[in-house]
């Protein structure tokens, strides 16, 4: 009975497994550095916080992160939140503002006037790192004001209410008038509701957040920019009314004016008749407006002069 014979077939299928298998293994641990070593970077106007996130220590502060910083080490699972340093601002009402354009603040003046106010406010973030960390704890996590939206939201959520509590806490002090055309009464309404916003708003948020807009991280925090527009009456026939007021009083001033020009040209014409009499004055009167010419001849001198008739004003 013939032997079957057995046949070997060479293949490099070994050799192919090795690589794949070096491949599949050099992901992994490329993977696991990524893992491993984490990288953080931050814009030039952007400072980041750095907490920890790994599966072996606590989610807690570690360091900050300076503006402009490139490939900075963290560890694997950390977070690094950025928050702005250059000037910000909340804008009420009008171009660029941070609201709808037609938005205003609502007050009501003394006198019951209900008034919109258009307000800008410029500041800086407070870099101090207690001071941001606490900011960041507290209000930046809530609100996620580490993004852009975030960011936004948190000045609608925190700057509107005191803003709106300021501006109708001052207001009630003058008169609708005042604020609508005094400038000197509007400075003073700015300044009282400046004071008291830069009051609300640490009470507000838990603490001093907000430098000025010259604060650079290295100088004196300082006191935040609030400006007002013009306060301007709702009702728009309020205005109407002021304007056709006023164009009253100017015609009446005017006209007070010309009253007052005339009584003293009366005057100055009796004082010359009572001093020149009335043929005097009706004389002085025409020489000077040319009708009667005349020529001052010293004594002594050989002139001839035609002779004529000269008719004096009849009197009146």
């Amino acid at each position: 009975m013939a032997k079957l014979g057995t046949t070997t077939v060479k293949s490099n299928g070994g050799a192919v497994g090795k690589v794949i298998g070096f491949v599949v293994v050099a992901i992994i641990v490329i993977i696991a550095l990524f893992n491993i070593f984490n990288f953080a970077d931050t814009d030039a106007n952007k400072i980041g916080l750095h907490y920890g996130g790994g599966v072996v220590e606590d989610k807690k502060f570690k360091s900050v992160i300076p503006p402009g910083s490139t490939n900075s080490l963290i560890g694997p699972g950390d977070t690094v939140y950025a928050y702005p340093i250059d000037q910000r601002s909340y804008i009420i009402g009008g171009a660029g503002a941070d609201t709808d354009a037609g938005d205003e603040v609502t007050v009501v003046s003394k006198d019951n006037v209900r008034l919109g106010v258009r307000v800008q406010v410029y500041f800086t973030l407070n870099r101090t790192e207690e001071t941001l960390k606490s900011f960041h704890e507290r209000i930046g996590l809530k609100t996620d004001a580490f993004t852009e939206r975030g960011w936004n939201s948190m000045l609608q959520s925190y700057f509107r209410p005191q803003i709106d509590r300021a501006l109708s806490a001052v207001a009630t002090n003058y008169a609708w008038a005042e604020l609508y055309n005094n400038e000197a009464k509007k400075s003073e309404f700015q300044t009282a509701a400046a004071k008291e916003f830069t009051r609300l708003l640490p009470a507000a948020v838990g603490g001093d957040y907000f430098c000025g807009p010259s604060y650079n991280g290295g100088n004196a925090c300082g006191e935040l920019s609030f400006t007002v527009q013009k306060p301007t009456p709702l009702d728009k026939g309020i205005i109407d009314g002021l304007e056709a007021k006023q164009r009253a009083e100017l015609a009446k001033a005017t006209q007070e004016q010309t009253n007052q020009r005339v009584n003293v040209e009366l005057e100055s014409v009796k004082k010359q008749v009572q001093m020149l009499g009335a043929q005097g004055y009706l004389l002085k009167t025409a020489i000077e407006s040319g009708k009667i010419q005349f020529m001052v001849i010293p004594q002594g001198t050989n002139v001839s002069v035609p002779t004529g008739t000269a008719t004096l004003p009849a009197e009146r």
